[in-house]
Protein backbone atom coordinates (compact mmCIF):
# COMPACT_ATOMS: atom_id res chain seq x y z
CA UNK A 1 0.00 0.00 0.00
CA UNK A 2 2.69 2.68 0.52
CA UNK A 3 3.57 2.41 -3.49
CA UNK A 4 0.38 4.09 -4.18
CA UNK A 5 1.54 7.43 -2.44
CA UNK A 6 4.89 6.70 -4.12
CA UNK A 7 3.68 6.52 -7.65
CA UNK A 8 1.05 9.40 -6.89
CA UNK A 9 4.24 11.22 -6.22
CA UNK A 10 5.91 10.67 -9.50
CA UNK A 11 3.13 11.07 -11.75
CA UNK A 12 3.10 14.85 -10.43
CA UNK A 13 6.64 15.48 -10.56
CA UNK A 14 6.10 14.12 -14.42
CA UNK A 15 3.19 15.98 -15.11
CA UNK A 16 4.69 19.47 -13.62
CA UNK A 17 7.22 18.98 -15.81
CA UNK A 18 5.63 18.80 -19.16
CA UNK A 19 4.56 22.48 -18.88
CA UNK A 20 6.17 24.73 -21.30
CA UNK A 21 6.12 27.88 -19.57
CA UNK A 22 8.24 29.03 -17.19
CA UNK A 23 9.48 31.98 -15.41
CA UNK A 24 12.96 33.11 -15.81
CA UNK A 25 13.55 33.33 -11.93
CA UNK A 26 11.39 30.66 -11.40
CA UNK A 27 8.61 32.73 -9.76
CA UNK A 28 7.09 35.40 -11.33
CA UNK A 29 5.23 36.59 -8.37
CA UNK A 30 8.43 36.76 -6.90
CA UNK A 31 10.19 39.27 -9.37
CA UNK A 32 10.51 42.45 -8.29
CA UNK A 33 9.51 45.44 -11.25
CA UNK A 34 11.13 48.14 -11.94
CA UNK A 35 10.50 51.97 -13.65
CA UNK A 36 10.84 51.86 -17.31
CA UNK A 37 12.90 54.90 -16.99
CA UNK A 38 15.05 56.00 -14.31
CA UNK A 39 15.39 59.75 -15.80
CA UNK A 40 12.15 60.45 -16.81
CA UNK A 41 13.46 63.95 -17.99
CA UNK A 42 15.73 62.52 -20.44
CA UNK A 43 14.43 59.05 -21.37
CA UNK A 44 17.22 57.52 -23.65
CA UNK A 45 16.68 54.24 -22.05
CA UNK A 46 13.82 52.05 -21.77
CA UNK A 47 13.60 48.85 -19.53
CA UNK A 48 11.66 45.56 -18.81
CA UNK A 49 11.79 43.11 -16.96
CA UNK A 50 11.38 39.51 -18.16
CA UNK A 51 8.33 37.74 -16.11
CA UNK A 52 7.31 34.89 -18.03
CA UNK A 53 8.64 32.85 -21.20
CA UNK A 54 6.59 29.89 -23.14
CA UNK A 55 8.59 28.33 -25.58
CA UNK A 56 7.35 27.13 -29.07
CA UNK A 57 8.26 25.39 -31.81
CA UNK A 58 10.02 27.50 -33.47
CA UNK A 59 10.20 30.87 -31.25
CA UNK A 60 9.85 32.01 -27.48
CA UNK A 61 7.59 34.49 -26.64
CA UNK A 62 8.41 36.65 -23.38
CA UNK A 63 6.15 38.53 -20.86
CA UNK A 64 7.63 42.09 -20.39
CA UNK A 65 6.45 44.26 -18.10
CA UNK A 66 7.57 47.25 -15.71
CA UNK A 67 5.68 50.19 -14.11
CA UNK A 68 5.07 53.79 -14.89
CA UNK A 69 4.37 55.56 -12.05
CA UNK A 70 1.93 53.36 -10.22
CA UNK A 71 0.68 51.46 -13.36
CA UNK A 72 2.10 48.42 -14.64
CA UNK A 73 3.04 48.36 -18.49
CA UNK A 74 4.35 45.70 -20.45
CA UNK A 75 3.84 43.46 -23.98
CA UNK A 76 4.99 40.43 -25.19
CA UNK A 77 7.67 39.86 -27.19
CA UNK A 78 8.68 37.03 -29.13
CA UNK A 79 12.25 35.87 -30.86
CA UNK A 80 12.62 33.55 -32.76
CA UNK A 81 14.59 30.64 -31.00
CA UNK A 82 17.16 30.74 -33.79
CA UNK A 83 18.85 34.30 -34.61
CA UNK A 84 22.17 33.84 -35.65
CA UNK A 85 25.20 35.70 -35.26
CA UNK A 86 25.50 39.59 -38.00
CA UNK A 87 29.19 40.16 -37.30
CA UNK A 88 31.85 37.27 -38.01
CA UNK A 89 34.50 36.54 -36.43
CA UNK A 90 36.61 38.87 -38.41
CA UNK A 91 34.68 42.04 -37.60
CA UNK A 92 32.89 42.75 -40.57
CA UNK A 93 28.88 42.65 -41.08
CA UNK A 94 27.34 39.25 -42.18
CA UNK A 95 25.21 41.23 -44.97
CA UNK A 96 23.27 37.01 -45.50
CA UNK A 97 21.99 36.48 -42.05
CA UNK A 98 22.98 39.32 -40.35
CA UNK A 99 19.60 41.55 -41.25
CA UNK A 100 16.11 39.61 -40.95
CA UNK A 101 12.33 40.04 -40.70
CA UNK A 102 10.08 38.88 -38.36
CA UNK A 103 13.01 37.32 -35.66
CA UNK A 104 11.57 40.04 -33.24
CA UNK A 105 8.18 40.60 -32.79
CA UNK A 106 6.07 43.07 -30.31
CA UNK A 107 2.78 41.21 -29.79
CA UNK A 108 -0.02 43.27 -27.47
CA UNK A 109 -1.29 41.31 -24.30
CA UNK A 110 -3.73 43.85 -23.01
CA UNK A 111 -4.35 47.08 -21.58
CA UNK A 112 -0.97 46.96 -19.99
CA UNK A 113 0.22 47.41 -23.27
CA UNK A 114 -1.89 50.07 -24.16
CA UNK A 115 -0.36 51.64 -21.07
CA UNK A 116 2.93 51.13 -22.10
CA UNK A 117 2.90 52.79 -25.79
CA UNK A 118 0.84 55.72 -23.97
CA UNK A 119 3.76 56.15 -21.59
CA UNK A 120 6.43 56.29 -23.99
CA UNK A 121 4.11 58.52 -26.24
CA UNK A 122 4.01 60.76 -22.99
CA UNK A 123 7.85 60.21 -22.58
CA UNK A 124 8.50 61.21 -26.27
CA UNK A 125 6.13 63.91 -26.47
CA UNK A 126 4.31 62.54 -29.51
CA UNK A 127 0.41 63.20 -29.93
CA UNK A 128 -2.17 61.08 -30.87
CA UNK A 129 -1.22 57.63 -30.04
CA UNK A 130 -2.80 56.33 -26.98
CA UNK A 131 -2.89 52.68 -27.51
CA UNK A 132 -0.62 49.22 -29.12
CA UNK A 133 -1.85 47.94 -32.16
CA UNK A 134 -3.13 44.80 -32.17
CA UNK A 135 -1.34 43.24 -35.14
CA UNK A 136 2.40 42.12 -34.56
CA UNK A 137 5.19 44.70 -34.95
CA UNK A 138 7.78 43.01 -36.92
CA UNK A 139 10.75 45.93 -37.00
CA UNK A 140 13.82 44.53 -39.51
CA UNK A 141 16.26 43.36 -36.93
CA UNK A 142 19.94 43.49 -37.28
CA UNK A 143 21.98 41.73 -35.04
CA UNK A 144 25.27 42.92 -33.66
CA UNK A 145 26.34 40.03 -32.23
CA UNK A 146 29.40 37.44 -32.90
CA UNK A 147 27.47 35.00 -32.00
CA UNK A 148 24.21 33.05 -32.40
CA UNK A 149 21.37 33.45 -29.76
CA UNK A 150 21.15 30.92 -26.73
CA UNK A 151 18.32 31.67 -24.86
CA UNK A 152 19.06 29.36 -22.73
CA UNK A 153 22.82 30.87 -22.01
CA UNK A 154 23.50 33.99 -19.84
CA UNK A 155 24.47 36.57 -22.09
CA UNK A 156 23.64 40.09 -22.98
CA UNK A 157 22.69 40.29 -26.97
CA UNK A 158 22.32 43.40 -28.99
CA UNK A 159 20.26 44.18 -32.05
CA UNK A 160 19.48 47.20 -33.78
CA UNK A 161 15.60 47.72 -34.50
CA UNK A 162 14.20 49.53 -37.52
CA UNK A 163 10.57 50.34 -37.57
CA UNK A 164 8.98 50.57 -40.78
CA UNK A 165 11.90 49.97 -42.65
CA UNK A 166 10.51 50.79 -45.81
CA UNK A 167 10.07 54.56 -44.65
CA UNK A 168 12.00 57.83 -45.72
CA UNK A 169 13.10 57.92 -42.54
CA UNK A 170 13.18 53.98 -40.34
CA UNK A 171 12.95 53.96 -36.61
CA UNK A 172 16.49 52.94 -35.29
CA UNK A 173 16.81 52.05 -31.91
CA UNK A 174 19.34 49.77 -29.91
CA UNK A 175 18.26 46.90 -28.21
CA UNK A 176 19.63 44.76 -26.11
CA UNK A 177 18.41 41.24 -25.04
CA UNK A 178 19.69 39.99 -21.51
CA UNK A 179 19.33 36.60 -20.77
CA UNK A 180 21.25 37.03 -17.14
CA UNK A 181 19.50 39.88 -15.82
CA UNK A 182 16.07 38.57 -17.31
CA UNK A 183 15.50 42.00 -18.92
CA UNK A 184 14.95 43.88 -22.25
CA UNK A 185 15.95 47.11 -23.03
CA UNK A 186 15.70 49.83 -25.94
CA UNK A 187 18.37 52.60 -26.53
CA UNK A 188 17.12 55.63 -28.26
CA UNK A 189 20.17 56.47 -31.00
CA UNK A 190 18.42 59.77 -31.92
CA UNK A 191 15.47 61.97 -30.99
CA UNK A 192 14.38 62.29 -34.72
CA UNK A 193 13.19 58.41 -34.64
CA UNK A 194 10.85 59.10 -31.60
CA UNK A 195 8.08 59.68 -33.91
CA UNK A 196 8.59 57.02 -36.03
CA UNK A 197 9.11 54.41 -33.59
CA UNK A 198 5.84 55.44 -31.35
CA UNK A 199 3.80 55.37 -34.23
CA UNK A 200 4.78 51.98 -35.60
CA UNK A 201 3.97 50.61 -32.24
CA UNK A 202 0.74 52.16 -31.68
CA UNK A 203 -2.53 53.79 -33.09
Amino acid sequence: MKQVPILLLLAMILASCGNSSKAPNGNADSIPLFEIVNNPEHPKHISLRLVDRVDGDTSITYVAEGLYGEDTVGFHIELDDQIAAGINADGSVNEKKGFTSGAIKLLRSGPESDRFVAALAELWNIDDVTRMKTTPIEPLVFSSNRIAVDHDKSFTYSFKLFFAPDAPVPGEVFFTFDTFKKTIGFQEKDMQYRSQIVHSLGE
